[in-house]
């Protein structure tokens, strides 16, 4: 027969193991979290700047994969320069991070303020952006608007 004392000891030690494995796993997932607002930070930046090479340097072959060719990426840029379009993130309203068979995988849904020479005045989009973890970094591998 187990006494109390033993009871409460090991109930002590769920209970801290509960909370250490909690925090740890916050911690990764806040993290984790950041890396991928970064890097989509910084891909939007290039894309502010009319970066092709950074921004294209920032996306996984499946992603450039879907142009078909550089030029046709490049040719998107070139449009957006010349409209003189910049966008800059306003809020993220879903995220989350998961691994699969090893695949760090992100998906987050953002509301972007936009500016160009073709509205006048500002406008909103919301986009969901899929992201993959290559080499330990993070990489664009979709980047949709939300209808």
């Amino acid at each position: 027969m187990i006494s109390k004392k033993k009871i409460l000891i090991i109930a002590i030690v769920i209970v801290a193991v509960v909370a250490v494995t909690s925090v740890f796993l916050w911690q990764t997932l806040t993290a984790s979290f950041a890396e991928v607002e970064e890097a989509i930070k910084t891909f939007l930046g290039k894309v502010n700047n009319y970066d092709t090479t950074g921004a294209w340097a920032l996306t996984t072959t499946n992603y450039q994969d879907s142009w078909g060719e550089y030029i046709e990426f490049e040719n998107l840029i070139t449009a957006l320069q010349d409209k003189q379009w910049n966008a800059q993130i306003q809020s993220i309203s879903s995220r989350s991070v998961q691994t699969t068979n090893g695949i760090a995988s992100a998906n987050f849904t953002l509301t972007a303020k936009i500016t160009d020479t073709e509205h006048t005045g500002q406008y909103t989009e919301t986009w969901i952006f899929n992201l993959v973890k290559t080499d330990s970094q993070w990489k664009i591998d979709d980047w949709l608007t939300q209808d």
